[in-house]
């Protein structure tokens, strides 16, 4: 757009046409009052709080509707725009009550603020006021309807941002009211952003409900650690304790919106199923104790084991892929000065001999400027709400979206086409896409891919990768146990390479990125997890561990830790009974925000983080455990005074990435395969033990969905308890496939 010049209150100021006069207000730093405004979503205009005078209008204009033109002279701050703007803000009074010192959101309502400014102490109002009766819309937002501005910025969210029209205005006059649709509430997984945009305490998180006002809370910086995003975050927290966490503004990440599952996991900080002193076995008997005394006995528990009799190669260390980047890095650094190999944070991956590798190549920004996507193995929707929004946003800007699942999914974005394959059909489909492109491209087939058979399907999904345009192709979680899932991984990067395709690898979730990074898997000569499950080592190092969610085989893993003569120290923010029963000692670790750290996201980069609250009772950060486990254990170069250092460090070290089978092998395992899913509010400890979350329909996911076919083949019916998860029966899942979605503990997981 052009460079031009307009007046704002007697100053010359550079804007480009057509923009709206909002927008330059707001850069210039000039103050016009608004409530239905939002920087993020679509103009509608319709709360008139932003009316300035412009010179030649007949009338006052609505600034953030009003484009710019060459020459024009804006007034905000003259009678003729006063004037308007306290009319407006004495309409909006009318029917507003007077609840301010009992609203949550006093203190911080852009109402209160506006009306210290343009209201009047005297109300010529003498009628009664509108009273709205409120909806239970979930357990996330409290309503308040009575206090609503008809602003309309949560119905604009939901249409435009979540992608789910889940709240609209019913009525007219002084009878309209803004109301969700359906009974059962809101159901999106964005939700809680309704509660950042509203301007006034009609919606409000309930949780937080009645707790404090903002001004009693300190907020700090911070990273959410749920996913491959990192989010960026403010913590909110009164007294040691951690009571909000709202969206920090950061357009390359995450713009200014959150999920549900970043903003609401606080709560289970303050769980009753918290580790809070550190503990040691003795004849049976679980037995509190001092710091100094659970780690003397944990390292001469150690020495006894493995070291005195040096058999370091049976030591193993497992952790968590929530851990942060510093404890990655420390407790393989522990193994490793003492010998062993044996490290590994993929507990959840079946086959690691020919794991999956794919690089992520592609910007989260850029994501929203494709023209077209290829999403594998994945309900982006559920699994990775930020980068499903990317997507969403270059759908609704025309890009087209593919999609090859087990599954029907509901996308909150049009799809092209959505294919519903079984798992062991995708490499097949796959080959032939990769088949199309090569002959497109008039080049010679791999001997592998001279028998693979096409269809019209496969061919429309290798055009839409071979047109022009920026593509993007998505491998998900789905994929991660399947038994072909390294060449699918081959496939698809050579499928890119010829396309010109960017890829996106969220086959890994949490902070597997940090755990590579760090070096935390084995070198050579290790272990992965499953060998070492399987070759009954003598001791183990494990970091926020839960067997019954972490593992691909929960049953298979904790019977191999049971085995008797291993020697088990478990590092644990929350109570377990597996835990409890195979460890040896068990030391309380601090949780989200009690310690600092560094997440790496899916761009590789690392956003580190401070502590936003001590850590309860006697829990200690996991890095600074792990420094005095290596002090006690006398190993050299752990001299850290904070975990900036163990940053430092990491960042000043490479660590070689490991070599991988390129074949690919399209022979595939016939009979029915299982894709284990967990519930999206219980991918990782602090979320499960949210009781918010877990109130929710997403949080309540547990079910194992097949269709007809194969529930017949298992001699099912709906109802039916499947691997210990209800059955359901839809036709909406491909042939020869269950797909487990699971909120509790796992009877047995992954591909069978």
């Amino acid at each position: 757009m052009a460079k031009i010049e307009i007046e704002i209150d007697g100053k010359l100021v550079n804007a480009r046409a057509g923009e709206m006069l909002i927008a330059v207000t707001d850069r210039e730093s000039i103050s016009v009052p608004r409530f239905c405004y939002h920087k993020k979503l679509s103009i509608s205009a319709n709360c008139r709080m932003c009316l300035v005078d412009v010179e030649g209008a007949p009338k006052p204009q609505p600034a953030c509707s009003t484009p710019i033109a060459d020459g024009m002279k804006i007034h905000t701050q003259n009678e003729k725009a006063k004037a308007s703007q306290k009319a407006v803000m004495e309409f909006l009074l009318i029917n507003h009550p007077l609840d301010c010192p009992i609203c949550d959101q006093g203190g911080e309502c852009e109402l209160q603020d506006v009306a210290m400014d343009y209201g009047s102490d005297v109300s010529r109002f003498t009628e009664g006021k509108r009273i709205v009766a409120d909806s239970d819309i979930g357990a996330l937002i409290q309503t308040d309807m009575t206090r609503c501005i008809h602003c309309t910025r949560c119905v604009r969210f939901g249409a435009e941002i979540a992608g789910i029209m889940e709240m609209g205005g019913t009525g007219r006059g002084e009878d309209m009211k803004i109301e969700p649709f359906l009974t059962e509430g809101i159901q999106s997984e964005l939700s809680g952003n309704m509660i950042d945009v509203c301007p006034v305490g009609a919606l409000t998180s309930k949780p937080f409900r009645y707790e404090l006002r903002s001004w009693q809370m300190n907020s700090m910086s911070n990273i959410a650690r749920h996913d491959l995003v990192g989010s960026n975050i403010y913590t909110q927290t009164y007294k040691g304790k951690v009571k909000r966490i709202v969206a920090r503004d950061n357009d390359d990440t995450n713009e200014t919106w959150i999920s549900d599952r970043d903003r609401f996991s606080y709560e289970g900080l303050a769980h009753e199923n918290r580790l809070l002193a550190p503990q040691i076995k003795v004849e049976g008997e679980w037995k509190e104790v001092e710091w100094n005394v659970a780690l003397d006995f944990a390292t001469r528990g150690l020495g006894n084991s493995v070291l005195n009799n040096h058999q370091s190669d049976q030591l193993g260390a497992l952790a968590s892929n929530t851990a942060t980047l510093e404890e990655f890095h420390l407790l393989q650094k522990i193994l490793r000065e003492l010998g062993s190999e044996n490290i590994d944070h993929r507990l959840n991956v079946k086959n690691l001999n020919s794991p999956i590798a794919l690089d992520s190549n592609v910007k989260l920004v850029n994501l929203e400027n494709m023209d077209h996507a290829l999403i594998i193995g994945s309900y982006t929707r559920l699994e990775q709400p930020m980068v499903n929004h990317r997507l969403r946003k270059a759908s609704l800007k025309g890009a087209t979206v593919d999609v090859i699942n087990a599954m029907e999914f509901d996308f909150n974005y049009s799809i092209n086409s959505e294919n519903i394959i079984a798992p062991n059909k995708v490499v097949a489909t796959l080959a032939g896409v990769l088949k199309v492109v090569l002959e497109s491209k008039q080049q010679e087939l791999p001997d592998y891919l001279t028998s693979v058979k096409t269809d019209d399907v496969i061919t429309e999904l290798a055009e839409k990768l071979l047109a022009e345009g920026q593509s993007v192709i998505v491998l998900g979680e789905h994929v991660i146990n399947n038994d072909s899932a390294a060449s699918i991984a081959n496939l698809i990067t050579n499928i890119a390479k010829q396309t010109k395709s960017s890829t996106l690898n969220l086959s890994a979730s949490g902070n597997s990125m940090a755990a590579n990074l760090s070096g935390f898997v084995p070198g050579k000569g290790g272990l992965d997890v499953n060998a070492m499950l399987e070759s009954e080592l003598k001791a183990y190092i494990l970091l926020d561990v839960y067997p019954h969610y972490d593992f691909h085989h929960s049953i298979k893993a904790i019977d191999a830790l049971n085995k008797d003569g291993a020697f088990i120290i478990s590092l644990n923010s929350f109570k377990d009974k597996d835990v409890a029963n195979y460890s040896d000692v068990m030391l309380p670790i601090s949780c989200f925000y009690e310690t600092s750290g560094s997440h790496v996201n899916i761009e590789g980069e690392i956003q580190s983080f401070t502590a936003s609250v001590s850590a309860p009772s006697d829990t200690k950060p996991a890095w600074k455990v792990l420094k005095v486990l290596a002090d006690l254990l006398e190993l050299p170069g752990f001299h850290y005074a904070d975990s900036a250092q163990v940053t430092s460090e990491i960042t000043h070290q490479s660590h070689k990435s490991h070599v991988h089978d390129e074949n690919i092998d399209l022979t595939t395992k016939q009979g029915i395969q299982i894709i284990w899913q967990k519930s999206p509010y219980a991918v990782d400890a602090l979320s499960r033990h949210a009781i918010s979350l877990q109130a929710t329909k997403i949080g309540q996911m547990n079910s194992a969905s097949m269709n007809k076919a194969t529930a017949k083949k298992l001699e099912m019916t709906q109802g039916d308890e499947y691997l210990g998860v209800p059955a359901i029966i839809s036709e909406t899942v491909a042939n020869n496939c269950v797909f487990v979605n699971a909120n509790r503990s796992t009877q047995a997981g992954g591909q069978s």
